[in-house]
């Protein structure tokens, strides 16, 4: 029995592993039960509170590109590691805070460097597992790594309640140095063969184990361009929902603000759903085909909230949206591997995963813009998400894999 079949009843425990760190990563997505008890507590204002999370968010998307080089070169292992000691650290010292630079060193670069280092790590991680289920391992990544709005919120509420914030932030912080640590043991990198042994020849991407193009061959191709257009046009629709869902409920049905939180939580729900069930699907009808369906829905989605002004077909709109933002993250991972190889999909992943950056700072921005200049309507911002979508599907018909013949030198 050779090395690669022999791991195949071992890479579904590197699998519990890596969705167990998935889930602890996903603590960013709780930050809006956290900004106001921050807000409370210290009396800064909430504008600049707010911007603790934007620096997250932009840390996490860009550590891949500035330390690329680095989690090449060192095992999964110890670069889930070091993301520990980062995103653990991090949070146990926004605990100790007293003045606000301290909440953007704390919480938003060291937390979002770990997390940076953890997220994309992974992703690229469990489709290297399993390269003939590639979607549905993408699929369950991002979705352990959604449920942070659903897993991590109510129980910060909880602690903050029963302890104090600071007391949150240091249980937490060393709750995640524990965990990440400890799952991390358990991983393995996949043995030389893996995809050969699992996949036919007839299924496996264009791009064999030994090719593939690295971080600065695959940012020099139009192809990176292409996608990285293709899916920030197709997040934006999501990304607008995601964030904006309490006030849009607010605006737009009267809901109160207790009400609206309880349809966050749906629409988390709904965004964690999209994930595993678009990332299955793929497997089984082709990456091109699933994204076709999911830039289709998110278009609908986005003109039924145009027209929509019942609370059932509003609500399913945006369950819808978020649900096709799940989807789009889902497939990323492996539609990254097929088109510039499976070798540096590490490196390659976490440079792609700066689309989430980009989506994140245009789809709050349109938001807030069409409400202010729309006298609290967000109208204009569905559609302009709906016209970005179908730019995307048009975008995602050009997608295909490009040679990957040869080494990469000179990475950095």
């Amino acid at each position: 029995m050779s090395r690669a079949q022999a791991f195949q009843k071992r890479r579904w425990i590197c699998l519990a592993a890596a969705l167990v760190i998935c889930v602890c990563a996903g603590f960013g997505y709780a930050w809006s039960v956290l900004q106001n008890p921050i807000v409370a507590a210290h009396g800064w204002p909430e504008g600049q509170v707010s911007l603790a999370y934007t620096v997250t968010v932009v840390c996490s998307t860009m550590a891949p590109l500035f330390f690329g080089g680095l989690i090449r070169r060192i095992s999964t292992r110890m670069c889930i590691a070091l993301g520990a000691v980062l995103f653990g650290g991090g949070l146990f010292l926004t605990g100790a805070m007293t003045q606000l630079w301290q909440l953007f060193l704390f919480y938003g670069i060291l937390s979002g460097l770990g997390c940076g280092f953890i997220y994309p790590s992974m992703m690229a991680y469990v489709v290297r597992l399993f390269p003939d289920r590639s979607g549905l391992a993408s699929g369950l990544g991002t979705a352990a790594y959604g449920s942070g709005a659903i897993l991590w919120a109510p129980t910060s509420a909880v602690l903050m309640n029963t302890f104090s914030l600071a007391w949150a932030f240091r249980i937490l912080g060393i709750l995640f140095l524990a965990v990440i640590l400890a799952a991390s043991l358990l991983l393995a990198e996949p043995p030389e063969g893996l995809r050969e042994a699992l996949c036919p020849s007839s299924e496996r991407t264009a791009s064999p184990e030994e090719g593939g193009l690295c971080r600065k061959q695959m940012v020099r191709t139009p192809a990176f361009y292409l996608i990285a257009a293709t899916f920030t046009c197709g997040l934006i629709a999501g990304v607008i929902v995601i964030s904006q869902a309490s006030p849009i409920l607010q605006a737009t049905l009267s809901y109160r603000a207790e009400r609206a939180a309880v349809f966050v939580s749906v629409f988390a729900a709904c965004n964690m759903a999209g994930r595993f069930v678009w990332g299955s699907l793929s497997d089984k009808v082709g990456i091109r085909n699933t994204m076709a369906a999911v830039f289709v829905l998110c278009i609908a989605s986005m003109l039924l909230l145009t027209v929509g002004e019942q609370d059932v077909l509003i609500l399913a709109a945006m369950g819808l949206a978020a649900s096709c933002y799940g989807g789009f993250a889902s497939v990323l991972t492996p539609l990254t591997a097929q088109t510039f190889g499976p070798k540096y999909i590490t490196e390659n992943y976490g440079v792609m995963y700066v689309v989430f950056g980009l989506a994140s700072h245009i789809g709050p921005s349109l938001a807030t813009t069409f409400k202010t200049v729309g006298n609290g309507s967000y109208t204009g911002a569905y559609l302009s998400a709906a016209a970005l979508a179908a730019v995307g599907l048009a975008l995602s018909r050009l997608l295909k894999p490009v040679s990957c013949k040869g080494e990469c030198y000179g990475t950095e």
